[in-house]
């Protein structure tokens, strides 16, 4: 198994700044016995252990620590046997780090211990083949349905048979129709949809089909086509009841639309919602090894969603009380992130094709300052919305000496919603829940690449960022 299966993300750390005094306090409330020391983008620095840290506590964590070049770590890719020698020959070792591209992301902890070699229980060599056969069919949780070259149900399991709301016995070993039944509202809709009739007579091989049955569920059907020397001997089909996530999406999407519509209310008019669909966004894979990027999906309305999401994410820092702050105007944060992209101007790329990322984009104060001429001008934005939009892709220690210092708390929640929104429309990102404690935000972004994973607190008043382990 891989060693990101079976790494902890509950370990201690401390930046190479800190004071080594918290080392004393920490030997007291923690069980942990290795602290590691990391810089503020989490990559890691090197370790400190805690038993040998006393005779040096008027120091900081970089002089206690034994730099990274001489501390073993593992990749999150590698197998978890290499972790045996290394522990093996380390007895004074608790956990060894797991880096990808120099960032800590977890540990692994000497209590690890790989799974014995299964003992082979004679027994199980004794089950008769048929009687093991009956019981995974009794214990599969999806339907399974084999119908033979003669058009007869041979064989229905019990799962299948509560999906279609059947009785085994009315059905297996009769023609297949007297099941179809239980599948199609009429006869010329089994002849006409139904994947049996088209396999016997050689017409398909293997497909899928979602169906909504007579007993109203949401079924998706997948069928193939067991053969023997080239002749068609039956008809395998398994299935499983899909209604949950059927009514799930019908949910999803009246919520987007009524979201979507909502947004439309907002809008000036149709020149800016026209502005925003017509900008794509894309997906992508990035290699930081060549520089280069794969785009693996187009959204050609992403920018519209990317507005969309970012006023989602309004509104539950809305729900927490972040607009209830002094200093932070809800008005003009919605007006500014509905506007602040509307200058945007995208490349056009195909799934599949490599590009580098600093080459192909325009960089992002271009679109900002052109975003807020066009609001300024056309649209008659207020001059704190139009300071927002200009400069929401600029560093706060690059924004210019009069920058009213008032607006700096909106900004960084600006910035903060700009770049979760983005992380939701291009990788899909999941934002758990954030919290709020006093001006101080706990984030959480989780991401299938997990390169990308982050989760920090940003004091809104004074823009500090502190990493935080994953949960």
């Amino acid at each position: 198994m891989k060693t990101s299966f079976i790494m902890d993300s509950d370990y201690l750390s401390g930046y190479p700044e800190d004071s080594a005094l918290l080392i004393q306090w920490m030997v007291k409330t923690s069980p942990h016995r290795i602290l590691y020391v990391v810089d503020h983008e989490q990559r890691l620095m090197g370790v400190v252990r805690l038993e040998d840290s006393h005779a040096k506590l008027a120091t900081t964590l970089e002089q206690l620590m034994v730099p990274q070049n001489e501390v073993a770590t593992v990749s999150p890719d590698d197998e978890a046997e290499v972790l045996l020698p290394l522990f093996r020959n380390h007895p004074d070792w608790s956990s060894i780090p797991v880096v990808f591209e120099g960032k800590l992301l977890g540990v692994v902890s000497r209590e690890w211990e790989p799974t014995p070699e299964p003992v082979i229980d004679e027994s199980w060599r004794n089950i008769p083949l048929a009687q093991l056969q009956q019981y995974v069919l009794d214990a599969l949780y999806t339907g399974l349905i084999i119908v033979d070259d003669r058009g007869t149900t041979r064989m229905l399991n019990p799962a299948g048979a509560e999906i279609l709301s059947v009785d085994m016995g009315q059905v297996v070993g009769k023609p297949y129709e007297e099941l179809a039944q239980y599948l199609f509202p009429h006869m010329r809709e089994y002849l006409k949809v139904s994947a049996v009739p088209k396999v016997l007579a050689g017409a398909a091989d293997r497909g899928e089909r979602q169906l909504l049955l007579p007993n109203g569920r949401h079924v998706l059907f997948k069928f193939a086509t067991i053969r023997e020397q080239g002749k068609v001997r039956a008809v395998l089909i398994t299935f499983m009841d899909i209604t949950p996530q059927k009514q799930a999406e019908v949910s999803a999407y009246q919520q987007q639309r009524e979201l979507e519509m909502a947004f439309s209310l907002t809008l000036p008019n149709s020149k800016v919602e026209a502005k925003l669909k017509s900008s794509p966004e894309y997906q992508d894979i990035y290699d930081p090894g060549t520089g280069q990027a794969r785009v693996t999906g187009v959204i050609p309305d992403g920018t519209y969603h990317h507005v969309i999401n970012g006023l989602r994410i309004m509104a539950e820092l809305k729900d927490i009380g972040v607009f209830q702050l002094v200093g932070v105007d809800k008005d003009t944060l919605v007006q500014a992130f509905i506007f602040h992209d509307i200058g945007k101007a995208q490349p056009t790329l195909r799934a599949g094709e490599m590009f580098v990322p600093r080459d192909t984009f325009e960089p992002g104060y271009l679109h900002a300052a052109r975003s807020a001429d066009w609001a300024h001008k056309d649209y008659h934005v207020t001059t704190d919305v139009e300071w927002l939009i200009r400069y929401h892709h600029t560093r706060e220690t690059e924004l210019p000496p009069d920058f009213p210092s008032a607006l700096k708390p909106m900004m960084r929640i600006f910035q903060l919603v700009d770049g979760l929104s983005a992380a939701m429309t291009r990788r899909n990102a999941y934002i758990a829940p954030m919290s709020l404690n006093g001006s101080v935000l706990t984030i959480d972004e989780s991401n299938v690449d997990r390169r990308y994973d982050r989760r920090y607190r940003l004091a809104i008043y004074t823009g500090e960022v502190l990493p935080l382990p994953k949960e």
